[in-house]
């Protein structure tokens, strides 16, 4: 595999513009901006709320500094909504730009490594930090890639303790949406009507989505151990046992198959569609028909997105693909 080697001499000039998106996000907000603060190379911060009922608007404009701007919006955008206007609103200055939730806390350096990435190798346009639980000893993500059969997302050392011998350096299909840094040349290439962001995905899935669709635009996504931070994990999700889906709500897990479907409309090709169409069948009634025992208000969920999923179908022909064999896996 290509190593990508890390420039160490940057222009002080050179920072991440960052974009929170938060949705009652109170308990986490003050960490996660004075993380920010503290970064070597954060730029400009932007903090798009989505309609919090909590104290979330009130304590980032009390907490953040002049360089923190909180926009509140009226209505629940979801994450791929919020992106998209962090986005917009950055306008063409921002250079680099993180897209995060509220319980990440960036390492100081975190930032540094993404930019030495890029900027020593103009093919990435995408680094995928190392994200660590709040115990610094377990991996939360080290990118992510797709499950060999299922085509689940996988985020790479889920679990795991800590071993860098093992989490290296290497090209994967995409960054976990929690913390992902772009090159905005990268996200132009690959907009859409709202943004770069699949704003009909309202959350999940969307992180890999963006990954794949940068891939077969030819961009890499470059998964950086040096490059760290704290992930909490778990958002929207009750306390228990149990795959998380099962603890979020029924509209959100019927986002989170929804979403895993229109994704690989969009960017499965034809002739891994037809070898795999038999498993993807299997495992996917299978995911239905288990969380509807569980709670069949999710049926009522999954009716109301299968108009966006027909959408998908409708111009399933627009979309350049790559054969799976050829995606880092």
């Amino acid at each position: 595999m290509e190593m990508i080697r890390a420039s160490t001499q940057l222009s002080r000039e050179c920072t991440v513009s960052s974009v929170v998106i938060s949705h009652n996000g109170v308990l986490d907000l003050s960490g996660c901006l004075r993380a920010l603060e503290e970064s070597t190379r954060a730029g400009r911060i932007l903090v798009i709320d989505n309609a919090s009922t909590d104290d979330s608007v009130a304590l980032a404009r009390r907490v953040g500094s002049d360089r923190v701007d909180v926009v509140a919006i009226d209505e629940n955008t979801g994450f791929a909504g919020g992106c998209n206007r962090g986005f917009a609103l950055l306008g063409g200055d921002a250079e680099y730009i993180a897209f995060m939730n509220p319980d990440v806390r960036v390492g100081p350096e975190c930032f540094d490594r993404c930019v030495e990435v890029m900027e020593a190798n103009p093919q990435v346009g995408c680094v995928a930090p190392l994200l660590l639980r709040p115990d610094g000893k377990t991996v939360d993500s080290a990118g992510q890639v797709l499950k060999k059969w299922t085509l689940e997302v996988l985020d790479r050392g889920y679990g795991k303790k800590l071993d860098p011998e093992e989490f290296k350096p290497r090209q994967v299909l995409a960054a976990c949406g929690a913390l992902a840094v772009f090159r905005r040349e990268a996200l132009e290439s690959v907009v859409e009507e709202n943004g770069p962001w699949a704003e009909n995905f309202f959350c999940f899935w969307e992180d890999l989505e963006l990954g794949w669709r940068l891939t077969n635009a030819g961009w890499k996504v470059w998964f950086e151990p040096t490059a760290r931070a704290e992930h909490g994990r778990g958002a929207g999700a009750v306390e228990g046992r149990g795959p998380l889906r099962w603890r979020r709500p029924p509209h959100l897990e019927a986002c989170i198959l929804t979403n895993r479907w229109m994704t690989l409309i969009r960017h499965l090709h034809t002739l891994d569609l037809i070898r795999l169409a038999p498993v993807l069948l299997v495992w996917d009634l299978a995911l239905v028909k288990l969380g509807v025992l569980r709670r069949p208000s999710l049926l009522i969920h999954l009716r109301r997105r299968l108009s966006l999923v027909k959408g998908e179908w409708r111009r399933r022909t627009g979309w350049p693909r790559e054969r799976l064999k050829r995606l880092p896996c």
